[in-house]
C-alpha cells in the first residue's frame, strides 16, 4: 500500500469490499458496482475507483486476505490507495460489535425516555397535538391534529399548517420515538406543509429524514417513495444557488437509497453536475413552480394509515399549491462555483422507536 493517512475526512458510507482468494484473484462489491471478480488487485481497485470518481469523492473499502487479516483501505478518484492509520491489519471483533449494539440501545432508550419527558412538559403547557387521556400510543390520538394540518393547507394557509405540524411532529416524536411509523407519517406531512409554505429547501430535508428512517427500518418501498418526493421537489427548483444547497441532502439520501441498479443516485448526481456548470449570470429559465409531492392522511405513508381513524375528511387526496420559489441576486460577472462538502450518512435508526 503507497500511504497511511486520517480517515476522518471520508465518510463512512459507501465502503467497497475487496476479498483476495488464494489464486490471486479478487472479488469486488459495493454499491455502484456489479459484484465481480477481477484477476489482479489492481484491476480490483479500478473498479472502485471509478464508484469513486462518480460519486465525486475518495471512498473506503476493505481488503480481505485469505489468511483472515482486514485491511481498512481509502481509494481516491484517480486510483490512489491508502491505509487507514490502524498500527495493523485488524480482523472482525465479534465481542466489540455486541458491545456497541449493546451501547447504541442504551442509548435509543435513553433518548426516547428524554423525548417522553420532554412531551409530557409540553402536554402542560396545553400542547394542541396532545393526545387525550388514556388514548393509546398510536396514530389515533393524533388524528385531529393532522386534520388540522390538512385543513389548513386545503385553505391555503400554508404557515399556520407548518406550525401545527411542527408542533405535532414534535409531539408524536416524543412519545412514540422519532422513528416511529405514526412519527415518520406526520413528518412527512410537516415536509410537504414547510415546503408549501414557501421553504422546499427545508422541506427537502425533512423528506430526507423520513427516507433514511424508512430505509433503516427496512421498508425500502416507503423510502424509495419518500425519496422521490424529496427528489421532484429538488429538481422544480430554478434558483441554481438553493438547489445547490438542498442538494446535500438529497446527494446523502441517494447515497443510501440508490434506487434499482444505482439509478436514482445516477440521476441526482448528473442533476447537481449540471446545476455546477450552470453559470451564475444565466438567467433561469421559466419552469413549473415546486411543489410539494401530496401525501394523503389515509395511507400514502405506513405512517399516516395509523392516523386516519378519527379524520374522515383527511383520507382525502389534497390539491397542491405550487410554492413560490423566489430568486436571488446574482453578480453580473460569472464566478466560479464548487461543489458543496456533502454530510456524512445518517446513523442506523433501525430501532429508534
Amino acid at each position: 500500500m503507497s500511504t497511511m493517512r486520517e480517515s476522518a475526512d471520508v465518510p463512512a458510507w459507501p465502503v467497497y469490499a475487496l476479498t483476495v482468494h488464494d489464486d490471486g484473484r479478487v472479488l469486488a462489491s459495493g454499491p455502484l458496482i456489479e459484484t465481480s471478480g477481477h484477476p489482479t488487485r489492481a484491476a480490483a481497485i479500478e473498479v472502485v475507483a471509478g464508484a469513486a470518481g462518480r460519486l465525486g469523492r475518495s471512498v473506503r473499502a476493505t481488503a480481505s486476505e485469505p489468511d483472515g487479516a482486514v485491511w481498512p483501505l481509502i481509494v481516491s478518484p484517480d486510483g490512489e490507495v491508502s491505509e487507514v492509520k490502524t498500527g495493523r491489519p485488524r480482523a472482525a471483533a465479534p465481542k466489540k460489535r455486541q458491545e456497541k449494539r449493546a451501547e447504541k440501545r442504551r442509548e435509543r432508550r435513553e433518548e426516547k425516555d428524554r423525548g417522553r419527558r420532554a412531551a409530557k412538559g409540553a402536554a402542560k403547557e396545553g400542547s394542541a397535538a396532545a393526545p387525550r387521556p388514556g388514548a393509546p400510543e398510536g396514530g389515533e390520538a393524533y388524528a385531529e391534529s393532522l386534520a388540522q394540518v390538512t385543513g389548513h393547507l386545503d385553505a391555503g394557509r400554508a404557515d399556520e399548517a407548518q406550525a401545527l405540524a411542527t408542533q405535532l411532529d414534535t409531539q408524536v416524536a416524543g412519545v412514540l420515538g422519532v422513528s416511529h411509523p405514526v412519527a415518520l407519517g406526520v413528518r412527512e406531512v410537516r415536509a410537504r406543509a414547510t415546503a408549501e409554505a414557501g421553504d422546499p429547501v427545508a422541506g427537502i430535508q425533512l423528506y430526507r429524514d423520513v427516507a433514511e428512517r424508512w430505509h433503516y427500518r427496512g421498508d425500502a418501498e416507503q423510502a424509495e417513495a419518500v425519496a422521490g418526493r424529496a427528489e421532484k421537489l429538488w429538481t422544480g427548483i430554478t434558483d441554481v444557488e438553493r438547489a445547490l444547497s438542498a442538494g446535500v441532502a438529497v446527494v446523502r439520501m441517494r447515497n443510501q437509497i440508490p434506487g434499482e441498479g444505482g439509478a436514482a443516485l445516477a440521476s441526482v448526481l448528473a442533476h447537481r453536475e449540471l446545476l455546477l456548470r450552470t453559470p451564475a449570470t444565466e438567467a433561469t429559465p421559466e419552469a413549473t413552480p415546486v411543489t410539494a409531492a401530496p401525501v394523503t392522511d389515509a395511507g400514502t405513508a405506513k405512517g399516516t394509515e395509523a392516523v386516519a381513524g378519527r379524520g374522515a375528511a383527511a383520507g382525502a387526496e389534497v390539491p397542491e399549491p405550487p410554492v413560490a420559489v423566489s430568486s436571488t441576486p446574482r453578480s453580473s460577472r460569472p464566478r466560479p462555483r464548487t461543489a458543496p462538502s456533502w454530510e456524512r450518512p445518517a446513523v442506523n435508526a433501525r430501532k429508534a422507536g
